[in-house]
């Protein structure tokens, strides 16, 4: 099956979820610094989604594939068997707003900026799960990410395996390690 990708997703920031992550009262005098690096930023973050609907096997306790790819999860494995649907995904808060923050010499700025792209990149993820409702008719019931709950990272970062040009759809790579570019970027196998 083909990959859905979402990259016009329109970024909006819950101010109040915001400054509660915080920890600052928005309006107080402490707050006016941060007030102006979000006025600066706040238009910039530019989420994108990837994913697919995948056809899951089961080939024992610890091991499964997805459209053919191979991941080792006992946790994995127990949830395949529970599904509907398998949803593996990749979120990001996009390339545009880690670049800006990397222009930014002040710590402060670098910090709420930082946030801002945590708060891109789980807007994104709330966006794949209202598509995959309209879609799909199915809520996620949860989601496996590599390097968690003993879903190894070595077979996780496969998920990049069952998509092709995810750099060119979504401006997201991944290393041998499993780190990726934009950092606040998470893949993930999600069941419905």
């Amino acid at each position: 099956m083909s990959s859905i990708t979402m990259t016009n997703l329109g970024f909006f920031l819950n101010e109040a979820e915001f400054y509660e992550q915080i920890r600052m009262r928005k309006g107080s005098r402490r707050a006016q610094p941060i007030e102006r690096i979000l006025e600066a930023a706040r238009n910039i973050p530019k989420p994108k989604v990837l994913y697919r609907v995948s056809e899951a096997k089961i080939i024992d306790a610890k091991r499964f594939t997805l459209d053919g790819v191979e991941f080792t999860s006992e946790i994995g494995v127990e949830k395949i068997s529970k599904a509907k649907y398998i949803f593996p995904n990749i979120v990001t808060a996009g390339s545009e707003i880690e670049n800006y923050c990397l222009t930014r010499e002040n710590v402060l700025d670098q910090y709420i900026i930082m946030e801002l792209c945590n708060f891109a990149c789980e807007f994104a993820r709330e966006a794949m799960h209202r598509d995959i409702l309209i879609r799909y008719g199915v809520g996620i019931k949860d989601c496996i990410y590599p390097g968690e709950d003993g879903f190894r990272l070595e077979t996780g970062k496969r998920i990049f395996d069952l998509f092709e040009n995810v750099e060119e759809k979504i401006g997201v790579t991944v290393t041998d390690m499993g780190l990726t570019t934009p950092s606040r970027t998470a893949y993930a196998i999600c069941f419905g």
